[in-house]
């Protein structure tokens, strides 16, 4: 087991793929393997390992191969599954995954795991995982307003948030009742409405 397994495989530690019993081989955002010990209570009868594990088996790989992928902040979920079931496995073996990616967007992903059972195929899972954007901080947020727009654009909306802000600071002094503090938000004011006309003047 390389480091990123041994790490993902401690964060999965209390949580289903710990109890389904799934074991992280190797772990990179080009290829996830894992393998699973077939018991008796992940079977169906008679002693035929149930789909459903195969299933849930394989959606932690791809799971695990879309985390490795994720931008920071970004979380994921499984949005579309599909198996093919090749041939039956039984208890008391070990199956093995290998999870490769299909397609890396920015929006989804989708990943093929190949579930073996020795030299046999057991299955072959296609399944596609929905990104999602984390919360972006203030200050990102606020820089993402003026991405592509060009200087004189970004002048004029940067002198309307100055506005804005001297709108506010003006609003928070009406409702003081410390007068320096009023004082003070009143200042704030001008000093915004003074910016705001720098950046106009500069068009």
């Amino acid at each position: 087991m390389d480091a990123t397994a041994a790490a993902i495989q401690e964060r999965m530690r209390g949580f289903f793929p710990d109890l389904l019993g799934v074991k992280l081989l190797e772990a990179t955002p080009e290829r996830v393997v894992a393998e699973l010990a077939v018991r008796d209570d992940l079977c169906t009868v008679p002693g035929v390992m149930h789909g459903g594990a195969v299933m849930a088996f394989a959606d932690t790989l791809g799971a695990v191969a879309t985390v490795l992928n994720l931008p920071a902040g970004a979380t994921t979920t499984t949005i579309e599954s599909k198996t093919n079931f090749l041939s039956a496995t039984r208890s008391g073996s070990t199956i093995t995954g290998e999870c490769s990616p299909l397609h890396r967007g920015q929006r989804t992903m989708a990943w093929q795991t190949r579930v073996t059972a020795g030299d046999k195929v057991v299955a072959l899972v296609i399944q596609t995982q929905m990104v999602i954007e984390g919360q972006k901080p203030p200050e990102q947020l606020m820089a993402s307003l003026f991405e592509g727009k060009s200087v004189d654009e970004q002048k004029a909306l940067l002198a309307t948030l100055e506005r804005a802000g001297a709108a506010l600071y003006r609003v928070l002094a009406a409702g003081e009742t410390d007068e320096s503090a009023r004082e003070a938000l009143l200042a704030a004011a001008a000093r915004e409405e003074e910016n705001a006309g720098t950046l106009d003047a500069m068009k």
